[in-house]
């Protein structure tokens, strides 16, 4: 059936003609909604092709699906001109035909895999133009699932777009945020922090966090794209630099001055350890004969003023009861 109106299409475009020269004013002057008049970028741009005087089609085939973006331009535009003029119409898979002034505009898909036609009808006549051949499915590289706690996971890809990550609720297939390179990030007010870290370098990183304090941040590495195939974009240099993955200290608080201990005093008495330290050294001499005991219980302890007077007196009493007993005895001889 797809050949049957392949043919039909070329059918009627080998029996048509040619738009008026004088056509191309008009479709510069084409009602187009305001959307449709940003310039072109590296998402919208493509190959330029001539599809009618004044009317170029940018055809796309990438890992967006087959778009062809119709724009206005000069009446005597030529291939290497500029082609960033007003945006017409805008065809890709969800919206696969349009009409422009009076040319019909459809997507085709041709008899080989991943190839598509822009055909252009006007006045009965059908043109074809061969899209650029797309990247299929198996330039998506293999699903990498990344739990991000509290009850969130994400899916992680790469194709020829870009990275892409899919938040769902853990468990589900419902995707409730896509992330890639046009939209990186979830918006300061989602409740968690989500986002691609250099989405269109060539080290993509997947930067989250689902509690908020002082708590780390996490980080993934995309998957790498299938052997055989390519970006559709040119890499650019990494700018932003990964948020820190330990958790962030709270700041010291001051540390309470050391006071000194107070110096101790000059007029201390020393103690009892330190008072053997000092007389280790110190040699006591006692007396031999009748006076010994008296000089023992003096020396017994050199720190003891009433035990040295008590030993002195001892001796004194002593001296004069000896010489008491030696008069007796005198008195009694004589």
């Amino acid at each position: 059936m797809r050949t049957a109106a392949r043919t039909s299409l070329l059918t009627v475009a080998l029996a048509g003609a040619l738009l008026a020269p004088a056509a191309g004013a008009a479709y510069a002057a084409a009602p187009v909604s305001a959307a449709a008049s940003s310039p072109v970028s590296d998402r919208t741009s493509g190959t330029p092709v001539s599809i009618d005087k004044g009317v170029v089609a940018v055809l796309r085939h990438k890992s967006e699906g087959p778009e062809a973006y119709i724009r206005a331009v000069s009446p005597d535009w030529k291939p290497g001109d500029d082609y960033n003029g007003k945006l017409l119409a805008v065809l890709d898979d969800k919206h696969r035909s349009a009409t422009v002034g009076a040319l019909k505009l459809a997507l085709v898909e041709g008899e080989t895999v991943h190839i598509e036609d822009l055909v252009v009808t006007k006045d009965g006549k059908s043109t074809p133009y061969r899209l650029p051949k797309a990247q299929g499915p198996e330039c998506m590289s293999e699903r990498l699932v990344q739990q991000l706690g509290a009850g969130v996971e994400a899916w992680l890809f790469m194709h020829p777009g870009g990275p892409l990550a899919e938040l769902h609720t853990a468990g589900e297939e419902t995707v409730w945020k896509s992330l890639n390179r046009g939209a990186p990030s979830l918006p300061a007010d989602a409740g968690i922090v989500a986002r691609i870290l250099n989405a269109s370098s060539d080290r993509p990183v997947f930067e989250w966090k689902t509690q908020g304090g002082g708590m780390p941040y996490g980080h993934a590495a995309f998957p790498k794209l299938p052997k055989g195939c390519t970006f559709d974009y040119t890499f650019q240099k990494p700018t932003e630099k990964p948020q820190p993955e330990t958790p962030v200290s709270p700041a010291p608080s001051a540390k309470p001055t050391a006071q000194p201990s107070a110096a101790p005093s000059a007029t201390a008495a020393p103690s009892p350890a330190a008072a053997k330290q000092q007389t280790a050294g110190q040699t006591s001499v006692v007396p031999k004969g009748g006076v010994a005991a008296g000089t023992e219980v003096a020396t017994e302890d050199n720190d003891n003023s009433t035990t040295a007077l008590a030993g002195t007196g001892l001796t004194a009493i002593l001296a004069a009861l000896g010489a008491f007993v030696l008069l007796r005895r005198r008195r009694t001889q004589g």
